[in-house]
């Protein structure tokens, strides 16, 4: 039998020390267990999502069954390989100082425990409004730029674009970090553009205008990556029927690639709007007088007869059903009323909503966040209320409509809810004076408490 030497002594010692280190460290591994992190917005607005990042893939539900948020709110999961995306099922509370917590035990799919339990805290930010001001200027060259306020700071207002023609249109980003907006030219074209709300910087979207080609009315999508708008082809060289008909067009954020929604061109898209699932887009088709719901995912279309184009149409927040404005004759005038049908199952029908008998004009429907009733304006055209537009409920359920305010000594329009469902945000304009200059309030839905928070606005619109 061969003795080892010295240097076989040597390499078989150092052989033994290695395989006691790694078993050392698979040992003090299994010991440390799985690692997590949360990812949190610095300034979290009501809608923000978190996310859990665990250090291996997880067992689904031994997470999902240990995972807590005091105060107690309802939640929406999302998988994503080894982070968990965290939602509210509508919005956080601003300003409320929540507590996610992740009990000891949820183990990965190696097996691997969490060893420790993980905690953290975290309070969405205020509420803010972006509007348009000023409505009314004795400056000609003053033109309508956006503005932010914050309901609690009421007439503190900031200046975020300093335009030197009227903002066409806009709308808040879903997180409430940015907002796109239409920025016109002097030539009638258009461009999209982002502004970061925190910073100040824009950025440019589109290039419609080079093309002369006028990009307006953006809608964003559910998860905040795409936006759907409205594209209007201006060039004289085209064909009579591409020109100044508005098309509905599709932006991806991540790199600027721009396409139309439908590869027919016959098919028009005014007024697009996007379901709250992301599945649908909405867009009013003036070529065959009807609100078009196109599935993104199968390309199916269903069309819903109505000469009302102005893009008074609302998805229901949870479930297939669509309100809509209809232009009808009630009592020998037109006007409109409020109908709704079941996307899921359009062989339910069409209700109507409002307007059987009396003469109304509803406009503005807005569905609460729990989508058990309808928020909405309502003229009284027959001379037995106020002909100025006031703020009424629908109750789903039980089919009663009630006024929410009714001053007939304000015109109510460009109403929106928060995405808590607390507070309803308001354009009003005076009726008994000889210059009627809009003004932004507020209705706190729990108190009935009502305050103004900017003067000389138009167009407000929730900013989480």
């Amino acid at each position: 039998m061969r003795h080892l030497d010295a240097l076989d002594r040597g390499v078989l010692v150092a052989v033994l020390l290695l395989i006691v280190a790694i078993v050392g460290t698979l040992v003090r591994g299994d010991q440390a267990g799985v690692s997590v992190t949360l990812d949190v917005p610095s300034s979290p607005s009501v809608t923000s999502v978190l996310r859990l990042t665990f250090s291996e893939l997880m067992d689904a539900q031994s997470v999902e069954s240990r995972l807590h948020v005091t105060p107690r709110t309802e939640l929406r999961l999302t998988w994503s390989g080894r982070t968990l995306s965290i939602a509210p099922l509508r919005a956080w509370l601003p300003e409320v100082t929540y507590t996610l917590s992740l009990e000891s035990g949820a183990h990965g799919q190696s097996g691997r425990l969490l060893i420790a339990p993980f905690v953290q805290t975290f309070t969405p930010r205020p509420l803010r409004v972006i509007y348009l001001a000023p409505a009314f200027s004795g400056d000609a060259l003053q033109a309508a730029n956006l503005w932010l306020v914050a309901p609690e700071r009421p007439f503190v207002t900031r200046q975020l674009t300093r335009s030197s023609l009227n903002i066409d249109s806009f709308q808040p980003s879903p997180d409430g970090s940015g907002v796109v907006y239409a920025q016109p030219r002097q030539d009638g074209t258009a461009d999209l553009y982002l502004l970061d709300v925190a910073s100040g910087e824009t950025r440019q979207l589109t290039n419609c205008t080079p093309v002369l080609a006028r990009c307006t009315a953006p809608d964003w999508s559910p998860d905040g990556a795409r936006i759907v708008y409205e594209r209007t082809e201006l060039n004289p060289a085209l064909d009579w029927y591409d020109r100044d008909v508005p098309r509905a067009w599709l932006l991806n954020l991540r790199d600027l690639v721009t396409a139309p929604l439908l590869s027919d061109t016959t098919r028009l898209g005014g007024a697009p709007k996007w379901s709250p699932d992301g599945r649908q887009i909405a867009a009013y088709d003036r070529n065959i007088s009807a609100i078009a719901i196109y599935d993104l995912s199968t390309g199916a279309r269903k069309l819903i007869e109505t000469l009302d184009d102005v893009g008074d149409y609302a998805f229901h927040p949870s479930d297939g059903r669509f309100v809509y404005a209809q232009l009808v004759q009630i009592v020998g005038r037109f006007t409109s009323v409020l109908e709704m049908v079941d996307l899921n199952d359009p062989s339910r029908g069409i209700w109507r909503l409002s307007g059987e008998s009396s003469a109304v004009e509803d406009r503005q429907p807005h569905w609460t966040p729990d989508g058990k009733r309808l928020i909405f304006t309502r003229r009284i055209l027959d001379g037995n209320g106020a002909p100025s537009a006031q703020i009424y409920a629908l109750d789903l359920e039980t089919e009663t409509v009630t006024p929410i305010l009714a001053d007939e000594n304000y015109f109510h329009g460009a109403i929106s809810l928060d995405p808590t469902g607390r507070y309803l945000l308001m354009q009003r304009v005076p009726t008994a004076t000889a210059q009627p200059v809009p003004s932004i309030w507020v209705l706190d839905l729990e108190t009935g408490r009502l305050w103004q928070i900017a003067e000389n606005g138009f167009l407000p619109r929730w900013l989480p």
